[in-house]
């Protein structure tokens, strides 16, 4: 699965250039939608962060590989999270810059940077 930003980075250049525009209030209230979809992304990439950590597997060769195998796909799945939650925060920010609501704007963007720092950090 392909998550990259690069839907986001098209229509913030869009919003830039002037070809994406929407009314003050309208951008608000889209970018709050984006902002709750970021918001259930960082919780569940919480919860399946606690899912790398599984234990109770036995000592068995094949039960290790099974946990091993689990922890895998939950670092897995942790980084789509992550960057479909980047995704939105900058989405959010072209909604934003589309309403000429350029503080926010940058305020969002300074979210998803942050958003993808927690990634690193993890």
């Amino acid at each position: 699965m392909d998550i990259s930003n690069g839907a986001a980075a098209e229509l913030w250049q869009a919003a830039v250039a002037g070809k994406f525009r929407l009314e003050a209030g309208a951008a608000r209230e889209c970018a709050a939608h984006f902002d709750w979809f970021a918001g259930m992304m960082g919780e569940r990439r919480r919860e399946v962060r606690d899912l790398e950590r599984l234990e109770g597997f036995g000592g068995f060769d094949s039960a290790q590989q099974l946990q091993a195998g689990f922890a895998r796909k939950a670092t897995q799945g942790a980084e789509v999270l992550a960057a479909t939650q980047e995704a939105a925060l900058r989405i959010k920010a072209s909604i934003l810059r589309a309403g000429g609501l350029l503080e926010d704007a940058d305020a969002a963007n300074a979210e998803a940077v942050r958003a993808a720092g927690q990634e690193i950090a993890s």
